[in-house]
């Protein structure tokens, strides 16, 4: 009898399409662990920022740092980050940013912020699972994933009926209060997250009139993370369809504001942005 060596062809193709079976069922939860890891690392940064945020009240006799990010003037120390510069410190250009808009552009925008005494570490700003830089073409492949809530730091929101916490002795229970948020502006006009992040929705009494504003981003398995108050994070997993909606909305549509005022009445995603976003007692 003749020796068999080596596989037949029938072999090699029943072998080939275990492996590609495998692959198909593995691969969802190869990439579901990565998002997970991406999560963790996320809250991490949020936990990093907080601390900053917290140091800088207390050397600054309980001020808290402006949420002002891209509004800024050159001569305003007070911005957590400023806006996108050139080589010289000047400003770029906006509405638009220029497409040649760069990396380290954005990086001395962030190094110019007040809380880069604390965190100097652009990394920190950037969420492992914001793939901007890769999908998005410039100038809307942002860098820095994190916005700061208008709840805190900055004066007098009008259109929020109500009054921003301007001193860390202000804000009692923080950990309930979300401080960064993960936002994903890709219709900025400077080319990055801008401003604070907006929430209109803001009427606990008339669920109907719920609305969206600034965008938001969801970069972990259908759900976002958030920094609170008291300097823990934590990730809040999407429950209505149309805050999914919302998301993807923005996440693909150039518009500067695309989702503005997006209604989503009831929706109970709001309604936990919303009791979550400043104490009912601050609302006039």
């Amino acid at each position: 009898m003749d020796d068999r060596k080596g596989f037949t062809l029938i072999e090699l193709l029943v072998v080939i399409a275990i492996i590609a079976v495998l692959m198909a069922i593995l691969m969802p939860s190869l990439q579901a662990a990565k998002r997970l890891a991406s999560s963790s690392a996320c809250l991490s940064n949020e936990k990093t920022l907080l601390a900053a945020w917290i140091m800088y009240a207390y050397d600054n006799d309980g001020w808290l740092v402006s949420n002002r990010a891209c509004y800024d003037s050159a001569t305003d120390t007070v911005p957590w980050v400023h806006r996108p510069k050139d080589i010289n410190g000047n400003n770029l250009a906006n509405n638009p940013a220029p497409s040649s808009i760069t990396e380290q552009d954005r990086f001395r925008g962030i190094q110019a912020g007040a809380l880069w005494k604390y965190v100097k570490d652009v990394d920190a700003y950037h969420c492992p699972g914001d793939n901007r830089r890769s999908t998005q073409q410039p100038p809307r492949d942002c860098w820095r994933s994190y916005s700061i809530s208008y709840a805190f730091g900055f004066d007098p929101i009008d259109q929020y009926k109500g009054q921003a916490y301007r001193k860390m002795q202000e804000v009692k229970n923080g950990a309930q209060y979300y401080v960064f948020v993960e936002e994903e502006h890709n219709g900025s006009r400077y080319g990055e997250n801008e401003g604070g992040w907006h929430l209109l929705g803001r009427n606990l009494m008339n669920p109907g009139s719920w609305a969206f504003y600034d965008p938001l981003a969801s970069y972990h398995l259908k759900s976002s993370t958030f920094g609170f108050a008291d300097g823990h994070a934590s990730r809040r997993k999407w429950m209505d369809k149309r805050t999914l909606e919302f998301i993807e909305t923005n996440k693909h549509n150039p518009g500067s504001h695309s989702g503005i005022n997006t209604p989503s009445p009831g929706n109970e995603d709001l309604r936990w942005l919303i009791e979550h976003f400043w104490s009912k007692k601050r609302v006039n």
